[in-house]
């Protein structure tokens, strides 16, 4: 009997050493690569910025109802640190992994005007591919592009190239505000929906920067980390032009 009790408390006083060891090890470190809103650090009353090295089981306070950041593990990738509901603590959830080339293409006009409904992210390398066998493309089918820049208005059909439909050049070079995208067929006009353009900021090309550098994952893990953190921060777009603008601005 003495034997086993001493036992017990041998595995209990073990379990009370290893317990900490064990909360330790799944304590992660990240480095900040972008915020929303501000952010405080408890431990220091500083404000959380970009560069930084945060801990999973750090306290922060949220000070707006939108504050979140985007951070990166060198082995976990990138995650989003947000509050929990009631601003209760802090969580790390997966970046979206949903981008914005679904499995199904679109196959009717009202998918594509869906699509560009809200903040869509420009870089010059944009286009959306649709099922053509379905969505055709003529003369009597086809997507105008229309905005209002300082003098300039833009009227112009929306290219349509390999099976993609390509947002014009000319968004960079005006950088309209608000920008229309309107679905005509043979009988006329018949749906428009309203986008606005997202262009990088001077900070993306360090942010994603800092995607790569931290995260070890292979190439591919990368350009697709750094897709969703463009997706969740900046606007819509997809990996192939996220992909593009990384190697025409990086040359990574």
């Amino acid at each position: 009997m003495m034997k086993t009790i001493n036992l017990s408390i041998k595995a209990i006083a073990i379990s009370l050493i290893l317990l900490p060891l064990a909360s330790i090890a799944q304590n992660l470190n990240y480095k900040v690569v972008k915020v929303q809103g501000e952010i405080q650090r408890v431990k220091t009353g500083n404000l959380l910025s970009v560069g930084e090295e945060v801990v999973s089981n750090e306290n922060f306070d949220f000070k707006t109802d939108y504050s979140r950041a985007l951070v990166v593990n060198k082995d976990k990738g990138c995650v989003v640190l947000s509050a929990r509901n009631g601003n209760e603590g802090s969580q790390f959830l997966p970046s979206s992994s949903g981008m914005s080339v679904r499995a199904a293409l679109p196959a009717q006009s009202s998918e594509v005007i869906e699509y560009y409904y809200g903040d869509i992210f420009v870089s010059g390398f944009d286009s959306l591919k649709i099922d053509n066998e379905k969505l055709q493309i003529n003369d009597d089918s086809y997507f105008v592009i229309s905005y209002n820049s300082g003098d300039k208005n833009y009227f112009e059909r929306m290219e349509f190239k390999n099976g993609k439909l390509v947002l014009p050049a000319s968004l960079l070079e005006d950088k309209p505000e608000k920008v229309t995208l309107t679905y005509n067929d043979e009988f006329g006009e018949s749906n428009k929906t309203e986008f606005s353009p997202i262009y990088a900021e001077d900070g993306l090309e360090e942010e994603i920067k800092l995607i790569f550098d931290t995260y070890k994952g292979n190439r591919e893990d990368k350009v697709t980390a750094s897709s969703s953190f463009v997706n969740d921060f900046y606007g819509k777009t997809t990996t192939e032009a996220v992909d593009a603008w990384i190697r025409n601005n990086l040359n990574f």
